[in-house]
């Protein structure tokens, strides 16, 4: 990732609100895929609720950027036939360049038990191996608020509310990694923190 490029900060992150027709989809969506879908041998075993909110969680977060991309006049479509019970691509939207080139966009959704979004933009990373790099690779992130002292209400489960994109990163950005642990397994990550990506504002110059 080029040193030139100016931090992400906390306004550069997008709030996207669903509509509750969206919303019922994501939902339906994801129950139906929690009948087909096989974890990866590197998961540790899921029941089905769990299965159900991680899956959920990734629907809800591929359908804000879908949202947010199309509020500001982009072109943006889902790239997988939910109900054809086969494995996605890879990757989960379809976006185009000017040239009217197809890309092919990943969107990652991670939850933090603790961390509020300015210290999650300093901290944590986009969550992707390098075999999971597309051309475009997108980062959202859901957070919960378990001791809000006098300051708001407790947010104990992920909530459209609590979640936002925060930055993004293009193939070649992505192109240093390290390993690290992460609860006794070791994982291929990027070095660079979400802040040191690109802000979805600057995503815009490049897609139609």
């Amino acid at each position: 990732m080029s040193n030139d490029m100016p931090l992400v900060t906390e306004k550069d992150i997008k709030y996207m609100m669903l509509s509750d027709s969206d919303y019922l989809f994501c939902v339906d969506t994801a129950r139906k895929l929690c009948e087909s879908i096989v974890d990866r041998h590197d998961l540790h075993g899921r029941d089905i609720m769990e299965k159900f909110n991680n899956v959920l969680m990734g629907e809800v977060a591929e359908m804000m950027v879908i949202r947010w991309l199309q509020s500001n006049g982009k072109y943006a479509v889902s790239a997988v036939d939910k109900s054809s019970g086969q494995p996605d691509q890879g990757y989960d939207i379809c976006l185009k360049n000017h040239k009217g080139r197809e890309l092919r966009c990943s969107v990652k959704s991670s939850l933090s038990f603790k961390l509020s979004p300015p210290v999650i933009l300093k901290s944590c990373k986009l969550a992707s191996k390098r075999s999971e790099i597309k051309d475009v690779n997108i980062q959202v992130y859901f957070w919960l608020n378990l001791n809000p002292g006098n300051a708001g209400s407790r947010v104990t489960t992920p909530c459209i509310n609590n979640a936002a994109i925060f930055s993004w990163l293009g193939g070649l950005d992505a192109d240093k990694f390290q390993t690290a642990s992460y609860s006794n397994q070791d994982r291929e990550v990027l070095e660079c923190v979400l802040e040191q990506g690109r802000s979805m504002d600057n995503l815009l110059e490049f897609i139609a």
